[in-house]
C-alpha cells in the first residue's frame, strides 16, 4: 500500500530581504537593504549545574537566561552616503555623547519559486544598533569586491511565519511524457 504524504521542500537561503524599521528609521534608497550575507541568527539558553549531595552519577541542569547572538550583515562597500551608513557612523563614533537610537531590523526569507514572491518566514530583531563596522582586506594580488560587514546587537528576536501555507509549499509535479504513437512496421 502506497502512502502519499505531502512533500516538503526546504526553502533556499539565497532569496531574502532586509528592512530597517522603526520610528525615525533613516530614509534609505532601495539599495540600502541589499546584503549578500546575513548571519548570526541564534538563540541559546544558559543552564546551571546543581550537584545533589547523594547523587554522584549526574548533576541536575536547570534553565537560566536566554542569550542571543550578534546579527552580522555583509554587502559590497557603499561609497555613497546612505541612511544606514549615517546611522552606523552616528552610533559608533558618537562616544555616548548622543543618545543611541535603536531600530528594528527585519530579515524576510522569500519564496523563490513564486511569480510574485512573498515572505515565508521572518525574523524581527528588536532594539538593534550597530556595535562593529568592518572592511574586508584590500589586496593588490586579488580582484575581489570590497565587502563591508556591520555587526548589530539587539534585545531579542521574534520569528514569524509570513504565510500559513509555508509549512507545505506546493511542489510542481512533473508532467507525464507524451505517449509515442506506434509507428506501422514497414511492409516487405
Amino acid at each position: 500500500m502506497k502512502i502519499n504524504l505531502p512533500q516538503y521542500v526546504p526553502p533556499v537561503g539565497f532569496f531574502y530581504s532586509v528592512q530597517i524599521l522603526g520610528e525615525g528609521a533613516p530614509p534609505s534608497p532601495p539599495m540600502d537593504g541589499a546584503f549578500q550575507e546575513v548571519s548570526g541568527i541564534s538563540v541559546n539558553m544558559e543552564t546551571e549545574s546543581i550537584k545533589e549531595g547523594g547523587q554522584n552519577r549526574f548533576a541536575h541542569k536547570v534553565p537560566g537566561r536566554t542569550s542571543y547572538g550578534d546579527l552580522v550583515l555583509k554587502r559590497g562597500l557603499m561609497v555613497k552616503s546612505s541612511g544606514l551608513a549615517d546611522w552606523c557612523k552616528k552610533t559608533l563614533e558618537g562616544d555616548l555623547s548622543q543618545k543611541i537610537e535603536p531600530k528594528t531590523i527585519k530579515v524576510i526569507l522569500l519564496e523563490a519559486m513564486d511569480e510574485n514572491p512573498g515572505g515565508l518566514m521572518s525574523w524581527k530583531f528588536v532594539n538593534a544598533y550597530p556595535i562593529k563596522w568592518e572592511l574586508s582586506s584590500l589586496d593588490a594580488q586579488k580582484s575581489e569586491f570590497v565587502i563591508e560587514s556591520i555587526t548589530f546587537t539587539y534585545s531579542y528576536f521574534d520569528r514569524e511565519t509570513e504565510r500559513a501555507a509555508a509549512a507545505y509549499p506546493k511542489t510542481p509535479r512533473p508532467k507525464p511524457a507524451p505517449k509515442k504513437k506506434a509507428q506501422p512496421k514497414p511492409k516487405r
